[in-house]
């Protein structure tokens, strides 16, 4: 016998698709939806957490795929295989699954908050669009944030695990850090030298220039007249004295 299904127990979404009005608390891989802004995430983000806290650890391969995960990394759920896209979206392997630069930084202590940002910044993007400093907003905005991009409700179990991986990765940036700040300190401590420096008047310039604490310096090129009579160049001497070395 069919089994009735009553009206209010389906909801259309955008795309025309039916799906239960009230969906469940999780999610498998098999059942992910396409969402606006293509925000990524994993229906167990704690599997993200482990697969980052355990490659800084380990040494890195070749290549990162299924059989790292499961015989170095010790990942063997299902679930865990979904990380490698994720670090792929986050530049931190290539499309190939090789490590890139960014990972190896990502592995260091002192490069690890940078890499975290900037893989941030590239699987998110659209995030970032809505706010520069993403990373050092608080749950409520970011549950924001979420919604306005893919038109979910906060507590859609798509949103939830959207914000859940988000806030896996910004576990690894240290509260009021800014890459900026990081990225150049050479630059800054040049400036800041350059600002303590003393002014100009001790240097062996124009008389005018030091006498006013200018810091000009004059460079005047004389063409001397062809001449041998010593009056002329005299007066020549004589007039420069008295108009420019005052």
């Amino acid at each position: 016998m069919a089994t009735k299904v009553k009206p209010d127990s389906i909801a259309s979404n955008p795309a025309g698709d039916q799906q239960p009005a009230n969906p469940g608390p999780k999610l498998t891989p098999a059942t992910q939806r396409k969402i606006p802004g293509n925000l990524p995430y994993l229906t167990a983000s704690g599997t993200l957490k482990k697969a980052l806290d355990r490659l800084i650890e380990a040494a890195r391969p070749p290549k990162f795929n299924s059989d790292f995960l499961e015989n170095v990394l010790k990942l063997t759920s299902g679930t865990a295989r979904s990380a490698i896209p994720i670090l792929k979206k986050m530049g931190f392997l290539t499309s190939d699954g090789i490590p890139t630069d960014l990972y190896d930084r990502f592995r260091t202590e002192s490069g690890r908050p940078n890499a975290a940002l900037l893989g941030l910044r590239s699987a998110f993007p659209e995030i970032f669009k809505r706010s520069e400093y993403a990373h050092s907003v608080g749950d409520a905005k970011l549950r924001d944030i979420v919604t306005e991009i893919t038109g979910l409700i906060p507590n859609d179990p798509v949103a939830v695990a959207i914000r859940g991986t988000f806030n896996v990765i910004k576990n690894f940036i240290p509260d009021g850090f800014n890459s900026s700040s990081s990225d150049d300190n050479s630059g800054s401590d040049e400036s800041s030298l350059n600002s303590q420096a003393p002014p100009d008047q001790h240097h062996p310039e124009s008389p005018r220039s030091t006498r006013n604490n200018l810091g000009l310096v004059y460079n005047i090129n004389i063409v001397l007249p062809e001449t041998s009579d010593l009056k002329v160049l005299n007066a020549i001497f004589r007039s420069l004295k008295e108009n420019l070395m005052q």
